[in-house]
């Protein structure tokens, strides 16, 4: 089974890019707005901007809390492959693991962001002992696809 969530991660760039953009264009308007301007109005411009970056800051804030992932997963062969990397400006670091399907000992989901996105943790034996892999978020792989990566995973774990 292959499984990736490559066009949820354009869709997520897209609306960051288009988010902004928008943004901008708001503040833009408003400034050179001249029936802002009135010194008897309750709400100036200034405040009016305030309130749009208030709101522009909480909607970037929740989308940073979802950390949001590109996901690979694959296990076609003999072997798990997980890839993945965060999509963050700042983060170009790409992950891999890669584990022998024999050698998956469980995986964990844990909820996160009040119960509305799940992360996903994998434990290896490796050695005689239980390695385990960071933390993956899955916050934008589609639902069916999170649940075809845990019933395939659910099939390789043995503990």
């Amino acid at each position: 089974m292959q499984v990736d969530n490559q066009r949820n991660t354009y869709r997520i760039w897209l609306s960051r890019l288009v988010m902004t953009i928008v943004f901008t264009l708001i503040i833009i308007v408003i400034i050179f707005l001249p029936w802002l301007d009135d010194p008897e109005s309750r709400i100036s411009k200034y405040h009016l901007i305030i309130l749009i970056a208030f709101v522009y800051i909480v909607l970037n804030l929740y989308n940073y809390l979802k950390r949001p992932y590109f996901v690979s997963y694959s296990d076609h062969g003999d072997r798990i492959v997980m890839r993945y990397y965060p999509l963050s400006l700042f983060t170009s670091r790409k992950h891999s693991i890669e584990i022998p399907k024999h050698q998956l000992v469980r995986f964990e989901i844990k909820e996160f962001l009040f119960g509305t996105q799940q992360k996903i943790t994998l434990y290896q034996n490796f050695r005689n002992k239980v390695a385990k892999y960071p933390t993956i978020s899955l916050s934008a792989v589609d639902k069916e696809d999170r649940e075809r990566i845990i019933k395939s995973l659910g099939k390789y774990a043995t503990a």
